[in-house]
């Protein structure tokens, strides 16, 4: 049995529809698994990082997990901790941890620890382990189709950024590959697209996708420290974060592990986006 923690969210949902499509036992695990739906064949489990007890049913039986966390960079009580001690008392024998590029080596120092910690988390657990470290989710665009509906002007943070944003697909399929390929085990896989673009650009190939012409508007600094605060991350280390996102070329780097792992080049962002807005014309 392969559990999936995280399993509503963008990669965890991939995670266990690929795993299904290749015939793999899927557990998925939820806080609120009456209020979603899962394909036919996926076992579904609540549970709750702050709730050990429902931690330790829903690892109960399992041989290998995904391990993710919504939880705001910071947090005081890591839950990817909480998730490995359930793991290893129920004798699972891999993980594939879903971490942030580079491990947040090159980010503020708050940061760089607090990432240090949720990694070493896995890596220290005497459970054989792979880590995946991607940059930005293409994905992170999907808030912008609200605001579609609305009109033609799209709030956009950090719009002039550039970085190699990766499909949440791509790093499904990988962490699907690690479960079935033993030459991926105890293994720090870098991801990210295939190419460098800047969310206005990216909003450039929605228009063009939709048949719109699109405008832009970024919001302030400020604004974006409190949205992020609004997210449930301290005050401190949102601003830490942001300084460091405005200053630095933080995942704008290529690489080429998708390619190499999955043996088919990484998705592109028009690619991408032609799946997930075409609906939006």
């Amino acid at each position: 049995m392969i559990l999936v923690t995280g399993a509503t969210g963008h990669v965890g949902a991939e995670v266990v529809g690929q795993l299904l499509e290749r015939g793999l036992p899927v557990r998925a695990m939820t806080r609120r698994p009456e209020g979603v739906r899962f394909p036919e064949g996926v076992e579904v489990v609540q549970g709750d990082c702050d709730e050990p007890e429902s931690l330790r049913k829903a690892f109960e039986g399992v041989e290998r997990a995904f391990l993710m966390t919504a939880q705001a960079t910071g947090s005081r009580k890591l839950h990817t901790v909480e998730q490995v001690r359930a793991a290893r008392e129920a004798g699972v024998g891999h993980l594939v941890k879903l971490s942030v590029a580079e491990g947040g080596e090159s980010s503020h120092e708050l940061v760089a620890d607090w990432h240090r910690e949720d990694e070493a988390a896995v890596t220290e657990s005497g459970i054989e382990w792979t880590m995946l470290r991607p940059g930005r989710f293409m994905s992170n665009t999907l808030v912008w189709k609200h605001m579609l509906r609305r009109g033609d002007t799209v709030q956009v943070a950090f719009a002039k950024k550039a970085t190699a944003p990766i499909a949440p697909e791509d790093i499904a399929a990988v962490a699907v590959e690690a479960f079935t390929n033993s030459d991926l085990a105890n293994e720090t896989l870098e991801l990210s697209g295939p190419e460098v673009l800047t969310p206005e650009r990216e909003l450039a190939i929605v228009g063009e996708i939709l048949g719109r012409r699109l405008t832009l508007a970024e919001p302030t600094v400020e604004q974006t420290i409190d949205g992020i605060v609004r997210g449930g991350m301290a005050r401190d280390i949102a601003e830490a974060m942001v300084e460091h996102v405005m200053n630095g070329d933080y995942g704008a780097d290529i690489s080429p592990v998708v390619e190499q792992v999955l043996g088919r080049p990484a998705t592109t962002f028009r690619s991408w986006a032609e799946k997930h807005f075409k609906e939006e014309s």
